[in-house]
This record gives C-alpha cells, structure tokens and sequence, in this order.
C-alpha cells in the first residue's frame, strides 16, 4: 500500500471526489449539448427509473437539495420534459413525471453517456469493477440513514421495468 499524508480513509474520500467531479464535468459538457446540466439530467434519470415522483422523494432520490431542484424542474418543465401534476393515486399530491420528449432525450443521451462510464472503469477489470460496486454500495449504504430511502438510492442500477427502461 502507498503512503500517504492523509489517512487512507480521508485519501479514498479524496480520490471519490476526484473521480466524480472529473467524471462529471464529461458529463456535463456532454450533457450540454442537448440543453442540460448535471442537476437536470439526474433528475430526468430519477424519473426514468422510478416513476412520477413527489419533490420531496425526487431530492431524496436524486441526492439533489430542494432548491437545485426546484430550479432545474422549473427549467425541465419550460423545455417540456417533464410535467407537473396531481397524482393519480392522490389528487393533493403534487408529482413530477418525464413527458414523451423527455424519455426521447433521454434514449439519445443514453448512447452517448455509456462510452463516458465505460471509460471511466476502463482501467478496471470486470471483477475489479463488480467489487469495487459492492464496496460503494456498504459505504453509501452507512451514509444513509433513512432506512425507507436507502435501498432504493442503492439500488438504482438496477434493471429498470421494460416501460420505463
């Protein structure tokens, strides 16, 4: 093992940082060609995977505070990718769900962004990558403490329903 100045737990937060926010700003300007950012684009992808959501379980969800979200909702809406409506279930609930335009963008978007995450792991084997998931997956798990958001957060990559993948 390296040495290091920091503690090896305080240096794999660094290098998780690291790799997100480089990965991220691929992302972004990717995700700017189509009239997106970041926030919007998870959202969007939220929606995708888990069906018309309250805000308050889209933040959850998403791991987005309210007012980023509410602005990059305000913005989906404006471009027509997503709606706002009483639920189905319960008219005194508001919810937010991808619209038509919305899933479309999101199958373009989709095409381009896999070669970016395949590229990430590039130096990864197969094994490596499947346990370094397991890894993430204990961590972000002992990070969330509401047990009624925590495995639906975990498991996001899950395959998603044939309607909605």
């Amino acid at each position: 093992m390296h040495d290091h100045a920091l503690p090896l737990s305080s240096y794999l937060s660094y290098l998780l940082y690291q790799t997100e926010q480089h990965r991220r700003a691929m992302a972004a300007d990717l995700l700017a060609k189509h009239g997106l950012s970041f926030a919007k684009w998870v959202a969007m992808i939220s929606l995708r995977r888990f069906g018309d959501l309250s805000m308050t379980r889209l933040a959850k969800l998403s791991a987005t505070d309210r007012t980023t979200l509410t602005r990059s909702i305000d913005g989906l809406i404006a471009d027509g990718l997503v709606a706002r409506e009483a639920s189905a279930r319960d008219r005194r609930i508001v919810v937010i769900r991808l619209t038509d335009a919305g899933r479309t963008l999101l199958d373009r978007i989709r095409g381009e962004i896999r070669p970016l995450n395949q590229e990430v792991c590039a130096q990864l084997t197969t094994e490596e990558q499947a346990t370094m998931t397991l890894y993430l997956q204990k961590m972000l798990g002992g990070l969330i403490v509401e047990p009624e958001w925590k495995q639906d957060v975990i498991a996001f990559s899950a395959p998603a329903p044939p309607e909605t993948a």
